[in-house]
């Protein structure tokens, strides 16, 4: 009797032994799920991270294009271009007359002008506007941050009678506006990854 008791104690135990591997197996399996999961999580940041860069990017780059495609000639507010760096990369400066927002506000090409100006500001492209330039009360100056994490804001012009590339435009000496604008943008992300950014825009000028 004590025997056969003694055994069957002995068989619905565990051993220290087999405490210590099950916990040991257990400990790996957690640690796997955590990893995997920790992998999982960062994956996702990232991904929505480049997306978040291309989509602000593509934002500020259309902004640009439309101001460009709407630029005009005035005889009080030349086209004004400045080939500058920053920490040694292009931190380029361009300012025009555009109509582009006139649009939106069912203004007429007379009272819709406005000067614009794209600069950068350390990491960030800045776009400052000034409305109603033509009337006689112009309004104050509004800055917005297109983008942060700018590493380099470079801008090329066509020549279209030379039909060649230049670095800087002077509207006063050319008699006319570029034919044509290449925009190259490159941002960086937390990871200081860089990612350039390029876009085109036709000037379709008219003088006034």
């Amino acid at each position: 009797m004590y025997c056969l008791s003694r055994k069957a104690s002995r068989q619905a135990g565990y051993t220290l032994i087999e405490v210590l591997l099950a916990v040991a197996i257990l400990a790996v399996v957690l640690t796997m799920v955590s990893l995997t999961f920790s992998s999982t999580f960062r994956m996702v940041e990232t991904v929505n991270e480049e997306q978040a860069r291309e989509h602000q990017a593509r934002m500020t780059l259309s902004v640009i294009g439309e101001d460009l495609m709407a630029a005009r000639r005035h005889p009080r507010f030349p086209w004004t271009t400045r080939n500058g760096e920053h920490e040694g990369q292009p931190a380029d400066l361009l300012a025009f007359i555009s109509t582009s927002h006139a649009r939106d506000l069912g203004k007429t090409l007379e009272t819709g002008l406005a000067r614009v100006l794209y600069t950068r500001n350390g990491d960030s492209l800045s776009r400052l506007i000034m409305r109603n330039v033509h009337g006689a009360f112009p309004q104050a100056v509004e800055r917005i941050d297109l983008a942060t994490g700018v590493v380099a804001f470079d801008l090329r012009y066509y020549d279209d009678a030379l039909r060649v590339w230049v670095d800087e435009w002077d509207e006063e000496s050319r008699k006319s506006l570029p034919r044509v604008v290449l925009i190259q943008l490159t941002l960086m992300n937390s990871r200081h990854e860089r990612r350039l950014f390029v876009e085109s825009a036709v000037v379709s000028a008219q003088f006034l």
